[in-house]
């Protein structure tokens, strides 16, 4: 069975219920972002984080980051933060940002998404998607689709040839832009360290932490 497309422009409530049944059987889907397309599960489904691995053909040794609607849904996973880490997520999301955070206790996320005790989160710049995914109860996977060492998909015909009909839902918002991803910021209990450079410029960052600290 070929893959359901819905239009991130005019999606319907029937459209939400399809990707949210979808979801909660450890499907997986296709979504756009700020910045690549993203593969997702919900995290906890192992079925599904065992087929997004095998998909990816990743090692559970690297973490996956998980995606948020919106700041209220990944601050209430995240009661335990300092008052620069919550003010940090406040000022920067949403945004083209992996935030790593510490997490409460090693039974808080499942393994696959956890590396050192921290887990990579994002909220992204693109309304229609976290109103489409806002009401569903668990965060889901974000991680670029491609097999290990191939170029991110772009588009739904990208999607298709990489995995054809193993992704049940795939949410159409045409072309992704060109981009190298998210910047990857870790925040600590009093300050932050930028891992990766991205689409989200350094300077910026410093400057608005920084002004706030």
């Amino acid at each position: 069975m070929s893959s359901r497309i819905i239009r991130l422009a005019d999606y319907t409530e029937t459209d939400r219920r399809v990707l949210f049944q979808t979801l909660a059987r450890g499907e997986l889907i296709a979504y756009p972002s700020d910045t690549l397309y993203g593969l997702g599960v919900d995290i906890y489904q192992p079925r599904g984080v065992a087929r997004l691995l095998t998909l990816k053909g990743r090692s559970a040794g690297k973490p996956i980051s998980i995606l948020y609607p919106d700041r209220e849904c990944l601050l209430a996973d995240f009661d335990h933060l300092s008052e620069f880490q919550i003010r940090a997520i406040n000022l920067l999301l949403p945004e083209k940002l992996t935030l790593l955070l510490p997490i409460k206790s090693p039974q808080q996320f499942p393994a696959p998404f956890v590396g050192d005790g921290y887990i990579g989160v994002r909220v992204v710049d693109l309304p229609p998607l976290n109103r489409l995914l806002a009401g569903y109860p668990h965060p889901v996977s974000t991680t670029s689709i491609n097999p290990a060492g191939a170029k991110p998909a772009g588009s739904v015909e990208d999607i298709r040839a990489y995995f054809s009909d193993q992704i049940k839902v795939i949410i159409d918002n045409g072309k992704a832009p060109d981009s190298p991803g998210s910047t990857i910021l870790k925040l600590h209990a009093d300050g932050w360290e930028i891992l990766r450079a991205g689409a989200f410029p350094a300077d910026r960052i410093n400057q608005i932490l920084s002004k706030n600290d």
